[in-house]
């Protein structure tokens, strides 16, 4: 019985084994053509996997495009900047020079008479306070001469309150000047 099935076997194994071979290498054929994109079995998905490619590449090539623009962009504005700030130090400088200059002449304008004969009142120099640190009035005159009235003569000479609005006065021209030349750097 052994040598029958042997023989059976063998007859039938070499057409099975050449039928699932050949079926073997028409669906390997079958599915390289579908990779491939042969027409007429359809796929063609190496060509969509490389244009996908082509797409990403295209995109990261705009996006690196995009970005060398925008540091471009902010290097032109930095270099902008600094030549502000180079002009603004200069014409700074320029005005504090002036500045001093105008302080050493305050006791040539605002005698001792003069200081004399004004008097500064508290609420005077509580409101000049207030506005130049940027205070509420009512804040500061609980720290400036407290328990004071406002009418009350305050130990602040006019020649000093002269000086210190000239030096406010100057910074706020260097502001102005800075600023200006901020607007300079970054309008185009």
């Amino acid at each position: 019985m052994t040598a029958i099935l042997e023989w059976l076997g063998g007859k039938i194994a070499g057409p099975v084994a050449s039928a699932c071979a050949l079926l073997l290498a028409v669906g390997l054929a079958w599915q390289t053509g579908r990779i491939d994109g042969w027409p007429i079995v359809g796929g063609g998905y190496k060509a969509q996997v490389a244009g996908l490619q082509q797409q990403i590449a295209a995109r990261d090539l705009a996006d690196a495009k995009a970005e060398a623009a925008a540091l471009q962009a902010r290097a032109q504005l930095a270099s902008a900047a600094d030549d502000a700030a180079r002009a603004h130090a200069a014409n700074g400088q320029t005005i504090q020079n002036q500045i001093q200059t105008v302080i050493r002449e305050v006791p040539n304008h605002v005698d001792a008479k003069s200081d004399a004969a004004c008097v500064v009142p508290w609420g005077v120099v509580r409101l000049l306070d207030a506005a130049a640190s940027g205070a509420d009035p009512g804040d500061v005159a609980a720290r400036v001469a407290p328990g004071q009235p406002d009418d009350a003569a305050s130990d602040v000479k006019l020649s000093e309150a002269a000086a210190l609005l000239v030096q406010n006065l100057g910074a706020a021209r260097e502001n102005a000047d800075q600023l200006t030349h901020l607007e300079q750097a970054v309008t185009p």
